[in-house]
């Protein structure tokens, strides 16, 4: 595998990290004490994908998964990092298909938005990313139980 470091430039990767760092925390706070770890760490990976997907949908496909795996290896290690996002978890709890489908989706919604924010440099901040990205996550990612 690819060294992800050699691909991306840490700029690529920076701009998503604070409403990564939201999403990880939501996703701890929904779901941890719900659903095994694989299950946390692969909604985690799917919504870095939605995230990224409006800025490398049309890029190099090795690219955004290089992207992916750098965002992923900021919470976690690179074991879990790949498993998130080579495998699909047998699923613990009803529900989780559809979880996983809304939480890509939401990815890609704040992911156009954060695009938004960007091309008007005065409206992006890296602290009103974060916020606005733990109050979109919300506790609506689905109905697991």
């Amino acid at each position: 595998m690819k060294n992800p470091s050699s691909t991306c430039r840490p700029s690529q990767v920076d701009v998503f990290v604070p409403t990564t760092d939201a999403a990880w925390a939501a996703f701890q706070r929904q779901y941890a004490n719900r659903v095994t770890s694989a299950e946390v760490d692969h909604l985690f990976a799917c919504f870095v994908f939605g995230l990224t997907t409006p800025a490398y949908a049309d890029q190099d496909p090795s690219l955004h998964f290089d992207i992916c795996r750098a965002l992923l290896l900021n919470k976690l290690p690179p074991d879990r990092a790949d498993a998130a996002l080579y495998s699909v978890p047998a699923p613990t709890q009803a529900g989780m298909e559809s979880a996983r489908e809304l939480i890509e989706s939401k990815g890609v919604k704040m992911g156009r938005a954060l695009q938004d924010e960007r091309s008007d440099p005065e409206i992006f901040s890296t602290a009103k990313a974060s916020s606005a990205a733990s109050a979109r996550l919300g506790g609506n990612e689905g109905n697991v139980q």
